[in-house]
Formats: C-alpha cells, sequence, structure tokens
C-alpha cells in the first residue's frame, strides 16, 4: 500500500469513528426527578395503575349534560394514564357530535363560561391552587379533528374569577405546534393572548415534559424544562386543573372516518409543586 493510500485510508477512517462517536437525538424527554430544587411537592398523582380520586373527577363539567354522558374513557398502561376516546363511546351533547374524555380536579354548577345546563351538582375542589410550578410528561395522538389539553379553569368564587390558561393544548391539524393561551372570559383584569409554540418533535409519539410555572405577576411557559414562553400578567385566584382528550370539539378539522380508535392522550404523571 502506498503512503498516499495510507494516509487516505486513516483519514476515512477518522471521520467513521467521529460519526459514530456523535450522540443519537434522544426520541422523547426522560422524566424528571420528583424533588425540584427551591420548590415543595404539593399534590402529585404517578399513575402508577390507578388514578388518585382524593385528586380528580372523572367527569367532564358535569352540569353541563347527563351525567353518563360526561364520564371519562381511561385506563393504565406503562405506568401511565391513557385517557381514551372509543368508539362507542356517547357523545358529549346528544345533538352534537364531540367526544370528550377527561378528569379534573374540582366542580361546581356551570363552571367555564356559564354554557347551558343540564343539572345542578354539588361545589368539590380537591385541588386548586393559587401560584406554583405545575408539570406533565406527556404525549397525544392528536390528529384532524382532534385535540388534547393540560389546562386550568378559574374557581368562580365570583363570576370573575373565570380565566382560562391553556398550557398545553395540542390541535393535530397544528402538526408539531400546540396552543399556549390565556382566556380572560369574564375577568376584567387579564388581557386575552393566543399563540402557536413550534416544537422540533413529534407531540403524538414521543414523551415530552410541559409546565407553567404561575406567579402573582407571571405565566412562564416551560417545555422540557427550557423556558419558552412568559406572560407577565397572570390570574389572581385559585383555579383547578384539567387533563383531557377531545373529538370534533368545532375548531380541530373534520375527523377522517378511516383513522382509527381509541384516540389516546398518554400522561405519564402530574405534579404540583408551591415555593419552598
Amino acid at each position: 500500500m502506498t503512503a498516499m493510500k495510507t494516509i487516505l485510508l486513516l483519514a476515512m477512517t477518522a471521520v467513521l469513528a467521529a460519526q459514530s462517536a456523535q450522540p443519537a437525538q434522544a426520541a422523547e424527554m426522560p422524566p424528571n426527578p420528583v424533588a425540584k430544587p427551591g420548590w415543595v411537592l404539593d399534590r402529585q398523582d404517578e399513575f402508577n395503575g390507578s388514578l388518585d380520586k382524593n385528586l380528580w373527577i372523572t367527569n367532564y363539567l358535569e352540569s353541563r349534560t347527563p351525567e353518563w354522558r360526561s364520564r371519562a374513557r381511561y385506563g393504565f398502561r406503562n405506568n401511565a394514564l391513557v385517557l381514551r376516546i372509543d368508539n362507542d363511546q356517547p357523545t358529549y351533547y346528544a345533538n352534537e357530535p364531540m367526544k370528550v374524555s377527561s378528569i379534573q380536579t374540582g366542580q361546581r354548577t356551570g363552571l367555564h363560561k356559564g354554557s347551558p345546563q343540564d343539572h345542578t351538582i354539588p361545589t368539590i375542589w380537591k385541588y386548586a391552587p393559587k401560584y406554583g410550578y405545575f408539570e406533565i410528561r406527556a404525549k397525544t395522538s392528536a390528529r384532524s379533528g382532534v385535540h388534547a389539553a393540560f389546562w386550568t379553569v378559574g374557581k368562580q368564587d365570583t363570576r370573575e374569577q373565570s380565566a382560562e390558561i391553556d398550557i398545553m393544548e395540542h390541535a393535530g391539524i397544528h402538526g408539531r405546534a400546540f396552543n399556549f393561551n390565556l382566556f380572560k372570559w369574564s375577568d376584567p383584569k387579564i388581557q386575552q393572548v393566543t399563540q402557536s409554540v413550534p416544537v422540533s418533535f413529534d407531540l403524538t409519539t414521543e414523551m415530552h415534559i410541559y409546565a407553567m410555572e404561575w406567579t402573582p405577576t407571571q405565566i412562564k411557559l416551560y417545555v422540557d424544562n427550557k423556558l419558552t414562553r412568559t406572560l407577565n400578567q397572570s390570574p389572581d385566584y385559585a383555579s383547578g386543573f384539567l387533563l383531557g382528550i377531545y373529538e370534533n370539539a368545532g375548531w380541530t378539522g373534520s375527523v377522517n372516518p378511516s383513522d382509527p380508535r381509541p384516540k389516546e392522550f398518554v400522561v405519564d404523571y402530574f405534579r404540583a409543586y408551591r415555593k419552598a
């Protein structure tokens, strides 16, 4: 072998070795440790095969519709909650196509936007904090006509306490982006903000971490522990949390009839923290 060929062979070997040494891009974000510096764990559900009934109600805004229509379809897989839209699941309203499976940390008659009511229900708040750090690790199967959301609603001790924060609202029609919204509804102190947050990963196949830091003056959005958006305003009252998947909600495009169910929103954990 000539000296030149030897040099070329060694150079090619070095290039291949360097390429093979490059770290593979992570497909998912691993779970965070439960301990978070500067914060105290306030509530959590790791969804390890069961649902904490001291934290969650499994009927979605029940006073709007007959109780049996508001029930969530859910199960567990690989120590994660799986909220489902099933073939045989009833629609939320009798004369509208929307289906929903959602769990929430509180309820009251007329909660959220004052929609028409079907019946009265007890006021129950299992968890309704004011300020803190709130985090899930999740993936959706949102496709056209489907969306999944991690969001809050004001406790509504008064009519004005009604603002909604959409921490992560993923509609399948938006692909690799999700909504981060603040809706004022009846709160005169809130300025409404709606925005799309693009990401570099597939929200439907990979588990990632979505979190909100909520203070008296700001709402901060974190994606995979990185500060991504900041709003310089916030609701100044206690709010409940919801996790849900929706089909045919009216703003997410048409459902493909050949798109198989179940549609799923998979949540590894929910964790809520207060300042240390």
